[in-house]
């Protein structure tokens, strides 16, 4: 009888430990499965879209740049004979800056007036004949034609004779000079820059977005690069109505009190701020590449989904959302490095 129980009781530890390694395995291969699905599942973190308010203030840099400069340029020919204002002197509108030799050209002019002179007696003496045999219509028309060109002659040598007079044409500091007494000047020769830096305007760049928001009018606060410890304000006087290929837009402030310190091509910051708005913000960080084609990842259905976004920047790290996503829609944060259209995400 003994012999019969052992064989027996073997059998039950027997297939009791088969059952146990079946179950095992069987629980194995589901949590083998799972760990499979869950490696295909990449995990990320979002964000849902939505408005918030906040406040547009903005910095952009740029240079001084004086109210006007300009190169003058000679208009005669001739030697210089007198320097009146040099490299260095403020000149007011219309101040003789040098004079060139005009002996010559007084010389023709006194010609060209003795012949005007004698057209005029002599269309005087045929207009007088006018409808006798003495004369033709021909000859009358001739004599006309003839005084006309005597008074555009005389004219244009009156020109030639003032523009041996050379005259500044804006007002302003004389930045450079190109002439010495004896230089033998001709037309489009440079005689001096003159540089006007009253007022002075600071040049900037912005993006579309912050120039929507700029006025003419509006006050700024610069800080000038080498004078740190140093406040201004300045206004907006111009901005530009059309951006570059960069789509950066122009803009101009000038300060509202003029320094001595501040030269054109100086470096400074112009700190713009208005008021609060409401708008969607993304992260930077959120962009799949750059801002110049931007795309963002979107969770739906337990799936990324890529999408072109149109942005706007308003800060260091922060766009502003213009098109491309709706409120509510959740947008991928982090995690983005393996992520591919149509991915599997797991939203931690």
């Amino acid at each position: 009888m003994k012999k019969i129980i052992t064989p027996l009781i073997l059998v039950i530890i027997a297939a009791s430990i088969g059952f146990t390694l079946f179950k095992n395995k069987q629980e194995m291969e589901v949590k083998a499965e799972e760990a499979m699905k869950t490696s295909e599942s990449i995990p990320v973190r979002t964000a849902v879209i939505e408005k918030t308010a906040h406040k547009i203030s903005f910095t952009s840099n740029g240079t001084f740049e004086p109210n006007k400069e300009l190169t003058l340029k000679a208009e005669a020919s001739g030697k210089v004979l007198k320097i009146y204002k040099e490299k260095g002197d403020y000149v007011h509108k219309g101040d003789v800056i040098a004079k060139l030799d005009d002996e010559l050209i007084q010389s023709e002019l006194a010609i060209a007036e003795v012949k005007l002179h004698q057209n005029k007696k002599d269309l005087g003496r045929y207009e007088n004949l006018a409808g006798t045999e003495a004369i033709t219509e021909k000859q009358l028309e001739e004599i006309r034609n003839a005084t006309k060109m005597a008074e555009s002659d005389v004219k244009m040598k009156k020109k030639r004779l003032a523009n041996t007079v050379i005259t500044a044409p804006i007002s302003g500091y004389i930045n450079e000079d190109y002439i010495e007494i004896g230089t033998l000047m001709s037309p489009g020769m440079n005689v001096v820059d003159i540089v006007d830096i009253d007022p002075m305007k600071l040049v900037v760049k912005v993006s579309e977005l912050e120039i929507a928001r700029i006025n003419k009018g509006d006050k700024v606060k610069v800080k000038v690069g080498v004078l740190p410890e140093q406040d201004f304000e300045g206004k907006v006087s111009f901005t530009s109505r059309k951006g570059d290929a960069s789509l950066r837009y122009e803009v101009e402030i000038e300060l509202s009190e003029s320094s001595d310190q501040i030269k054109p091509g100086m470096f400074a910051y112009a700190a713009f701020d208005y008021p609060a708005e409401e708008a969607i913000l993304i992260d930077r960080k959120s962009l799949v590449s750059g801002v110049k084609n931007p795309e963002v990842y979107v969770v739906e259905n337990g799936k990324a989904v890529l999408k072109k976004v149109n942005l706007a920047q308003v800060g260091e790290n922060k766009l502003v959302l213009l098109d491309g996503l709706k409120e509510g829609e959740k947008l991928v944060t982090s995690g983005l490095i393996n992520l591919k259209d149509g991915t599997a995400v797991t939203e931690l």
